[in-house]
């Protein structure tokens, strides 16, 4: 395992790190529970989740129970975040994270989704960064952070006007221009990188033809190959990745294991690959989900991502059909009042309304 310094922290974190979103059955909780321990056995040591991943956090703290029997000797790193702009909302929210995983305090602690500037500065007017910072002086949290939607440049101006330990941004060999002035003001700054969606929210590796590309060794997968792509960048601290099996654990573990970091040819050679076409991509990260009429944006954005993908309008068709049970008989496209709630919390800022437009021309 390679361990990299979080920021200014102090703190050496594996530069692959647990992210608690993706857990397949969350009523299985000693299964989930023995993911995060191995994982932990196998050198990861840092551990992210959020009270709005379900059971997530409770989860973790049915693991972290036995792993804190030995934290003194190898040690291990949680983070979470709250969405509150009160004071009191924060602290209430800060307690029952520690409350549900059984620990004394938040190593990281972020200022979540600010997808926007505005938002930033609601919650700062309402003293958010203020009761952060009387959290931390009371010893229940380690470390101020921030959790971002926002792109490179507007990130740049956010991390230059607090001094945050470290900052979550979705970042992968799929549209890493859209956050590159980011990731560079970060390091600038001296701030903690952790890359969420390295693996593009799962395009990457469930089409591994279309992204071959990240491929620079002849026996690595499409996944390895994404994953070099984030660990081979001096910026980044760690790539959090959101284990579903043991299997999925396997193998970046092994693309761990067998990482060595890539030339700047390498890595020049993937980025000439790209197109502005990959910042069109849905990465599945639910902020749509604010419809009124309850329309499931996420899953028709998904298949349209096939279309993008493949140019097939069948393979959209069935995608919508076989994944999520959705078809011409049953669509709720047409419920759709076109207020742009969608479009406005869409982290891509991806046109959903002409994109359901799309779709119902296509399924007629």
């Amino acid at each position: 395992m390679i361990y990299k310094p979080y920021g200014r922290t102090g703190i050496e974190v594996s530069a692959l790190a647990f992210g608690g979103m993706r857990f397949i059955d969350q009523d299985d909780v000693d299964s989930c529970a023995q993911l995060v321990k191995s994982a932990y056995d196998a050198g990861i040591n840092y551990f992210d989740t959020a009270p709005g991943y379900g059971k997530s956090e409770d989860l973790f703290g049915v693991a972290f129970k036995e792993m804190k029997r030995i934290r003194s000797e190898r040690p291990f790193y949680v983070s979470t975040k709250t969405s509150r702009s009160k004071p009191d909302d924060i602290r209430r929210d800060l307690e029952l994270s520690l409350q549900r995983m059984n620990i004394d305090a938040i190593d990281f602690y972020h200022m979540w989704c600010i997808i926007k500037r505005d938002a930033y500065e609601r919650r700062k007017a309402a003293g958010a960064l203020e009761e952060f910072g009387r959290l931390q002086e009371e010893g229940l949290i380690r470390h101020v952070c921030i959790s971002t939607h926002m792109t490179g440049p507007e990130i740049g101006d956010l991390l230059a006007d607090y001094p945050f330990a470290g900052v979550l941004l979705g970042y992968s060999a799929m549209n890493f221009a859209y956050r590159e002035a980011g990731i560079e003001a970060a390091a600038r700054q001296g701030c903690g990188v952790m890359v969420m969606n390295p693996l593009g929210g799962g395009l990457i590796p469930t089409h591994p033809e279309r992204f071959a590309f990240v491929r620079t060794r002849p026996e690595e997968s499409t996944v390895a190959g994404a994953l070099r792509f984030i660990w081979s960048d001096p910026r980044i601290t760690a790539a959090l990745v959101g284990f579903s099996s043991p299997a999925q654990l396997a193998e970046a573990l092994q693309a761990m294991d067998n990482h060595t970091p890539l030339t700047e040819a390498e890595l020049q050679q993937i980025r000439s690959h790209m197109s502005d076409a990959f910042n069109e991509l849905c990465t599945g990260c639910r902020y749509c989900d604010v419809c009124p009429v309850d329309i499931p944006v996420v899953k028709y954005m998904e298949a349209y991502n096939h279309l993008m993908l493949s140019g097939s309008e069948k393979e959209m068709l069935t995608r919508l059909r076989f994944h999520w049970g959705i078809n011409r008989e049953n669509s709720d496209l047409d419920r759709c009042i076109e207020c742009g709630a969608c479009e406005e919390a869409c982290t891509q800022k991806l046109p959903i309304l002409a994109r359901f437009a799309d779709i119902q021309r296509i399924m007629k």
